[in-house]
């Protein structure tokens, strides 16, 4: 967690700098493609958090099993329990726009895509109200 931690420290300390320079062009979140179905499953990025996360089985809008609507997820901030999936939001613990500020400007637009939709660290997006 303290890892965590200085990490998120060091990205605000140097986004700071880089904000700042001319060569960090505007932030634009369209250049970060995010919600992909990497494993062409059908199911997005945030369907597999939202999946991953559940304290219950989820339950699907359709019997294909792409959308989720419904589950049980511990709010991280609030300690509160939700089961409606479209109240929960995805998000990065490392923000897009702070990636973008501290050097993903200058990412091509596959690693931006990766970096979006990583699923690879159960922290690095979660879902939240």
């Amino acid at each position: 967690m303290m890892r965590i931690l200085l990490t998120i420290l060091l990205l605000i300390f140097t986004s700071t700098v880089l904000s700042a320079s001319p060569a960090c062009p505007a932030y634009d979140r369209k250049a970060w493609k995010h919600w992909i179905d990497e494993d062409k499953d059908c199911q997005n990025a945030r369907h597999e958090v939202l999946i991953e996360e559940s304290l219950t089985p989820v339950t699907f809008k359709t019997d294909k099993g792409c959308r989720v609507v419904s589950g049980s997820w511990l709010g991280a901030y609030s300690g509160d329990v939700f089961t409606d999936a479209s109240l929960l939001d995805i998000d990065h613990l490392v923000p897009l726009k702070e990636a973008h500020e501290s050097g993903g400007f200058d990412w091509d637009a596959d690693r931006r895509r990766d970096y979006a939709n990583d699923l690879s660290d159960p922290n690095t997006l979660i879902a939240v109200v």
